[in-house]
């Protein structure tokens, strides 16, 4: 059975799927950051979310 904070994420993940606002890859890079067991990190979200030329999209 899934934990409640996996079940969270998969519904996050779906509703975030379903809006087309994010390409496949950032949506699979943000899936796999928030299901890490660490301390999610600006860094990471920058990275994620930073366009080719640095600015946030």
């Amino acid at each position: 059975m899934a934990t409640l904070q996996e079940m969270i994420l998969a519904k996050f993940i779906a509703k975030m799927s379903d809006d087309k606002s994010l390409s496949e890859e950032k949506i699979r890079a943000l899936h796999d950051l928030l299901k890490r067991d660490a301390k999610i990190r600006a860094d990471d979200l920058v990275r994620i979310f930073a366009n080719e030329g640095g600015e946030l999209a």
